[in-house]
Order: structure tokens, then sequence, then C-alpha cells
């Protein structure tokens, strides 16, 4: 695995398989609409990691249009925002996605606010 550092040294994303992917969502408090780690799809699923973070993606059914899911550590809590951030960007930067798209229930604040804080709107 080749990892390149960002301009401030903080390492930049990676892709991962799934199978290096699973230990972000081995905690039951990832286990929601049916996440589990030994469920998780591989074929056509791209998953990326940095730091406590692994986020998902996986085409829409419009063109050019990803949809994202996530995944965390819990020794990251505090701290998810920034990696998710350059996460995001270095997925969007190599697929060229025109647009990352993701479903957050509105009775799940904490996913709501923290999707707020990365950007993605109502």
């Amino acid at each position: 695995m080749v990892r390149t550092a960002t301009i401030d040294d903080t390492p930049a994303p990676v892709r991962v398989s799934v199978c290096e992917a699973r230990q972000f969502w081995a905690d039951p408090s990832q286990h929601i609409m049916g996440s589990h780690p030994d469920t998780l799809p591989d074929e056509g699923f791209h998953y990326w990691t940095d730091g406590p973070v692994c986020c998902v993606f996986h085409r829409a059914a419009w063109p050019g249009v990803w949809m994202g899911h996530y995944g965390m550590k819990r020794e990251g809590l505090g701290g998810y925002v920034e990696p998710t951030k350059r996460i995001l960007r270095a997925f969007a930067d190599d697929v060229e996605a025109e647009a990352i798209i993701g479903w957050t229930s509105s009775s799940n604040r904490a996913a709501a606010s923290f999707a707020r804080r990365l950007g993605f709107t109502p």
C-alpha cells in the first residue's frame, strides 16, 4: 500500500480492500441499516480509510453520482470530520465524481448533524 502525504504532512486517505475495511464496522454502534462487518459488499464498492474513518462508495442510479456510507472506530470519537472530508475529496478526485450523495434518517440526529458538518445538505 502506497500512502502519500498532504501539504501539511497529514497522511492522505488510502483505498483499501473490503477485508481491511471490516474493522471499521466491528463496533455494534456501526450495525445500522443492516451494516455488519461480515456482510460488507465487495463487487462495485470502493473502500477508503483515513485514521479512525472508513468510507465506502458505490455508484448511484445517475451517471457521475456516487453514494457514500461510513464506518467509524470508537477511539476516534470527536475527530471524525476532517478525516472524512479528506476521504470525500480524495475519492471524488480519483473517480471524477460529479456528486456524492448519502441517506441519513432524520431521526438519527447525531448522524444528520455529522453529515451537515461534512457539507451535505438536506
